[in-house]
């Protein structure tokens, strides 16, 4: 529904009273246009309003509504009959006429009405209200006996007829008092439109009430004054605008029982209500009138079984009520007995963050360091101990109880006022009304601060188990990753040497001189292959022992590579030593030599056959640099930091030679022992650059926590490399 027509049917009841009042005024005040059709418009319009009102706030009960809108248009047509009877009927106005039928058949209507609302509020369980408006009725209507009924009923000059209808009318003004009274004492809410229908009652009745008392005393009304006319327009126009108001829906909602807010004020209501019949007989018996004693007795009698109605259900049996004070007190101590004997906290508390704590146990001093009196002392107490992390899931959780669930279940962490932080299970339920709506909850908190920890403890070991799993499945598959390998190397030179040992022994007196060259110098290179492997491997291991140390000298290190470039005898690859000139360097000669060996080896091993090498050894401060560079694919960028650790190999397959996986790691392992270290770079021109720093003098170990520098830069502008730590540089890196 659009806002705007929301707020238009918001307001209709309030359009409706105030031109309906400015009109009744026009009607009052200006002569000209007082005339019947005008008031009977606005009687009629009431009729109408209801029940447009009816379609339009859709109440679920529409029967009580079309009542009161059938008694309106009674009303109307009452008036209409009495106030042009010689005109429809050529006579004068008789008493009683048609228009008293009319006029009397009103109050059925809105009674009928107002007794199913109150049926729909509270269905027959207020027998309390129900006794209390009868109590009231039987006093007003005392009063309107006495000055309104009895001087009719003793009247000679009237017939039976007219007795009887003019007794009527105060009566009946009796019954829907009566009516309103009970809804208004009854349970159930009171909007608006409750209000707006009461002061419709009233006016009604207060008008009817002067106009009876006025014709008692033998006062013709002149409705040319129209006074009275004022206060059943203002009947008319309130019960249209409570069928208006949107709250009229609310009149029927059932309500459950509830206290009375404020029972002195109805005490002393009723009892001034009981008090009626003899203050109007002592009234009357002052002024010397007459007092009809068989009624006022009646009444009196009808008070007083009224009132011992009320009071029995008041009565309360005091030993009853001390038995029960008794045995709830006992009931409590047993309960305090066995709550502040848990190990756990036991509170009773509102819903809500604004919600108050209605009891703590004692625990809470010996269990989070509170004392009772501090963690009830505000209802954001315990919110605010809680830690920001797991202080929105705590708050949530009693909406699982608010949603429907059965039970509350949460975790969370306290901080408690040593600043130490425990760990709160909490589990809930909800403490309901007699109704059955949830208004209290009623849970315990544990300390399971212990329990998180030792949890702690056990992922921290699972995890623990878990990493040295993963850790000898690594190694279990580098094992047999290197087995395999090493099997292949081994087999294959071996294979080569024996194939072609063979071949000379059984026909070597047929080969041809330059064939049986050819199958020595296979022999040879098989053979250097062989040492080569098993040189690695017992490097390898004696290096894990601790057992090598460079043993320095001074060599040229121009003629080391270009002896180790001769001997690898590599066919596939064409190999440049950049270097000329001799190279004098303090270094152990053995590791170099197997350094620049394992780098060619590998540059070979893991580039396309006619790839170009490069060797330079070039000095470098107080040390020198060796760099073995080519014009593969190079070295991708997550490999560069792992690439030298033992047993690890890059992402190419090489089926012709697959290799062990330790070539690279011995480079950076001898490196280390001199106190230099072994690094990757992208070759300018694209491939692969590997580099190795040596000093002439091993460094002295530095602190551990200082941090190893980059490598240096290209020779364009070369910077020493940091002097690390002999241990940090012999965590080596993957082969390619």
């Amino acid at each position: 529904m659009p806002a705007d027509t929301t707020v238009v049917k918001g307001r209709a009841w309030l359009l409706y009273a105030a031109l309906g009042i400015a009109t009744t005024l026009a009607y009052l005040l200006v002569h000209p246009i007082r005339v019947g059709p005008l008031f009977n418009a606005i009687g009629l319009s009431a009729s109408i309003v209801i029940v447009i009102a009816v379609r339009m706030n859709r109440p679920s009960q529409r029967l009580p509504w079309y009542l009161f809108a059938f008694g309106q248009t009674l009303f109307v047509a009452g008036d209409v009959i009495t106030y042009n009877y010689e005109r429809l009927f050529g006579s004068p106005l008789p008493f009683p006429s048609l228009g008293d039928v009319f006029y009397l058949s009103v109050y059925p209507c809105l009674i009928a009405g107002l007794l199913l609302l109150i049926h729909r509020r509270s269905p027959g369980r207020d027998r309390a209200s129900a006794i209390d408006s009868l109590i009231v009725a039987v006093g007003v209507g005392v009063i309107s006996w006495v000055f309104l009924m009895a001087p009719i009923a003793h009247d000679s000059d009237l017939n039976l007829a007219a007795k009887l209808v003019s007794i009527a009318y105060p009566l009946m003004d009796l019954m829907i008092l009566t009516a309103a009274i009970r809804l208004a004492v009854g349970t159930g809410t009171r909007p608006t439109a409750f209000y707006l229908m009461a002061l419709s009652i009233v006016a009604l009745f207060v008008t009817d009430s002067i106009y009876s008392w006025i014709s008692v005393h033998g006062i013709v009304y002149d409705n040319t004054s129209g006074y009275l006319e004022g206060g059943w327009a203002l009947f008319y126009l309130l019960w249209g605008a409570a069928a208006l108001h949107p709250s009229m829906c609310r009149l029927e909602e059932p309500s459950p029982e509830r206290e009375v807010k404020n029972p002195s004020l109805r005490l002393y209501l009723l009892a001034g209500a009981s008090l009626m019949a003899p203050a109007v007989e002592l009234f009357k018996a002052l002024r010397g009138e007459r007092v009809d004693v068989p009624v006022l007795a009646g009444c009196s009698a009808v008070l007083f079984i009224l009132v011992v109605a009320r009071l029995k259900g008041l009565m309360v049996d005091v030993n009853e009520h001390r038995r029960t004070e008794r045995q709830l007190r006992e009931a409590e101590t047993k309960y305090r007995t066995l709550v502040e004997g848990l190990p756990a906290v036991v509170y009773i508390a509102e819903f809500g963050e604004e919600g108050a704590w209605r009891y703590v146990s004692p625990q809470i001093e010996s269990i989070l360091g509170f004392t009772q009196q501090e963690f009830m002392s505000a209802a954001r107490f315990w919110r605010e101990q809680i830690l920001p992390e797991d202080r929105e899931q705590a708050l949530a959780a009693e909406l699982q109880i608010l949603n429907g669930e059965e039970r509350m279940q949460c975790e969370y962490r306290i901080r408690s006022p040593e600043g130490r932080v425990i760990w709160i299970r909490e589990e809930a339920e909800a403490l309901a009304d007699e109704n059955g709506r949830p208004i209290y909850l009623q849970g315990v908190m544990y300390d399971v601060t212990d329990q998180k920890e030792g949890e702690g403890v056990l992922r921290q070991a699972l995890e623990t188990e878990k990493e040295a799993t993963k850790r000898l499945t690594t190694l279990h598959e580098m094992q047999n990753s290197f087995l395999q390998a090493v099997s292949h190397d081994l087999r294959t030179p071996l294979t080569s040497i024996l194939g072609s040992a063979l071949t000379l022994e059984q026909n070597g007196d047929t080969i041809a001189a330059e064939d049986q060259q050819d199958l020595i110098r296979r022999m040879a290179s098989n053979a250097r292959k062989l040492r080569r492997l098993l040189t690695n491997l017992l490097d390898l291991d004696r290096m894990s022992k601790g057992a090598v140390e460079p043993n320095r000298g001074q060599v040229d290190l121009t003629l080391i590579a270009a002896t180790v470039i001769q001997e690898c005898n590599v066919e596939s690859h064409p190999i440049e030593l950049r270097t000329t000139d001799p190279l004098m360097a303090t270094v152990d000669a053995d590791q170099t030599e197997r350094i620049i060996e394992n780098l060619v080896t590998n540059a070979v091993r893991y580039t396309p056959p006619e790839t170009p090498i490069w060797v330079t050894v070039e000095p470098f401060e107080d040390g020198v640099i060796i760099r073995v560079e080519d014009a593969g694919p190079g070295v991708r960028e997550d490999l560069k930091d792992t690439i030298f650790e033992p047993f690890r190999q890059g992402d190419e397959v090489v089926a012709h030679s697959p290799g062990v996986g330790i070539g690279l790691s011995l480079v950076a392992r001898f490196a280390g022992l001199h106190g230099g270290r072994a690094w990757v770079e992208d070759r300018a021109g694209g491939g692969a650059s590997f580099r190795v720093y040596l000093p002439n003098e091993t460094p002295a170990p530095t602190p551990p926590e200082e941090s190893t520098p980059s490598a240096p830069p290209e020779e364009s502008a070369p910077t020493p490399p940091t002097k690390a730590p002999v241990q940090a540089l012999t965590s080596s890196i993957p082969e390619r």
